[in-house]
């Protein structure tokens, strides 16, 4: 009995030794499922457009909510059809694993990850911005073999004009409903965003999505919560910088006020598509005139692959090169148990 109190106490001992696991330098906890998945799918998004929210603010040092995450992986954006897919298409093939895009009714009839995971018991909803009708996925219920969105599962967030005119059954929603009416908006269906007015939203992204969210973690214990933003490129190809950094800032704001929450068990996920190229200007006189008004960029091509950045539990699966249409069994991938390994009792292998 005493021999076994001693083997015990040696093995305690020497699991207190053992290595701590990291990633990127922070300690992290590998394969571990989270909670709670916010997931932001950002069209015409680069890792290189970071600088739009970084240099305008005077301290050095600072990082910005986007530079804090765990894992920085990158996607092929390409589908069967086409090399440089837009953003739609390329979302379309991130959400249901498929390369069969084509930008038709059947690209609705595959099952998409929010399916695969309320098996898994999570509650999914989605939110839109910026989106128009042929971005939109509520163009899906246009379709016979739909079996993208199911309403009556999911809770559907839209910021922007009306897809499905005269469709019953639609309500609306805003961040500063009583707290009955935001309860209430946490059941499946269609809901619309009542400050949207002939193509003008005048509510935030992230004060709609603070509230929503929110919500929507406090009253269910696994979350997917997915947000479809269309703004940044719309503000790129029209050449308004200033449009399109707003966009963005609203993005890095939700990023850092859910880091803000200090909870281990959320996984964030950014992805863009669509990445649109720009070349900054050098310094100096070019770089404040680019501040100011958007002077003094090169816009080039579409890039052929396209960033994907994680941070909390199961961030591990997003590292590395893979196409746009492994994204979705890397979010449903179910780690195995964990198995003890007498090499992390082991100080000679340390």
């Amino acid at each position: 009995m005493i021999k076994r109190l001693l083997i015990l106490l040696l093995v305690l001992v020497l699991a207190s030794c053992a290595r701590v696991q990291t990633l990127n330098l922070q300690k992290h906890d590998y394969a571990e499922r989270p909670h709670h998945i916010i997931w932001f799918q950002i069209a015409g998004f680069s890792e290189e457009h970071i600088p739009l929210l970084r240099f305008n603010v005077p301290e050095a040092n600072y990082r910005t909510s986007l530079e804090k995450i765990d894992c920085l992986g990158k996607m092929w954006s390409f589908n069967l059809y086409e090399l440089r897919p837009d953003s739609t298409k390329s979302f379309l093939s991130q959400l249901n694993g498929s390369k069969n895009i084509k930008g038709q009714c059947e690209d609705f009839g595959t099952r998409p990850v929010w399916d695969y995971l309320s098996e898994l018991g999570y509650a999914s909803s989605i939110f839109e911005s910026g989106a128009s009708e042929d971005q939109s996925l509520e163009k899906a219920l246009k379709c016979p073999q739909n079996n993208t969105l199911n309403t009556t599962k999911l809770r559907y967030y839209r910021m922007g004009p009306d897809v499905l005119e005269g469709m019953s059954g639609k309500k609306s929603f805003h961040y500063q409903d009583s707290a009955t009416a935001i309860k209430e908006a946490m059941n499946p269906g269609i809901y619309y965003d009542k400050s949207c007015q002939k193509n003008i939203c005048y509510s935030s992204i992230s004060n709609n999505l603070k509230t929503l969210w929110a919500q929507l973690v406090k009253e269910q214990p696994q979350t997917f919560f997915l947000v479809r933003d269309f703004n940044f490129i719309k503000g790129l190809k029209t050449k308004d910088i200033g449009y399109a950094k707003e966009s963005l800032q609203e993005i890095e704001r939700i990023v850092g006020w859910v880091n803000a929450q200090k909870r281990d068990d959320i996984l964030i996920l950014i992805t863009g598509a669509e990445s649109l190229n720009i070349e900054f200007p050098k310094e100096g006189k070019e770089w404040a005139e680019f501040e100011r008004s958007g002077k003094n960029i090169v816009y080039r091509n579409s890039s052929l692959m396209s960033p994907v950045m994680a941070s909390g539990p199961m961030a591990e699966n997003f590292c590395g090169l893979f196409d746009e249409s492994e994204l979705l069994k890397r979010i449903i991938y179910r780690p195995e148990n964990k198995q003890f390994s007498w090499d992390l009792l082991n100080p000679f292998t340390n």
